[in-house]
């Protein structure tokens, strides 16, 4: 089943978004949320966000990953997803 997500874009509307994964990073125990609009940027690849999220919460967002070692946590998850997922 899809999970979609609602949040409000850099513009300030609120839009829709598929839920790639959550998962949480036992480096530094916080938890993700990576999502999609299922656009594509000039290059062709699909656009793919991630934040931090609280699933308990009424405001579920709280924050974005500000580091380049978060970040590179985010990539290799996605990574050994899309391998494991090709075999």
């Amino acid at each position: 089943m899809k999970k979609t997500i609602k949040a409000i874009n850099k513009n300030g509307e609120e839009k829709e978004y598929d839920v790639i994964l959550t998962f949480n990073n036992p480096k530094n125990n916080k938890d993700y949320i990576v999502y999609t609009d299922n656009s594509y940027d000039e290059e062709g690849k699909l656009k793919v966000f991630a934040a931090l999220y609280d699933e308990n919460s009424d405001e579920p967002f709280i924050g974005y990953p500000t580091t380049n070692e978060e970040w590179q946590d985010i990539y290799k998850i996605l990574d050994d997803i899309l391998i494991n997922s090709q075999l």
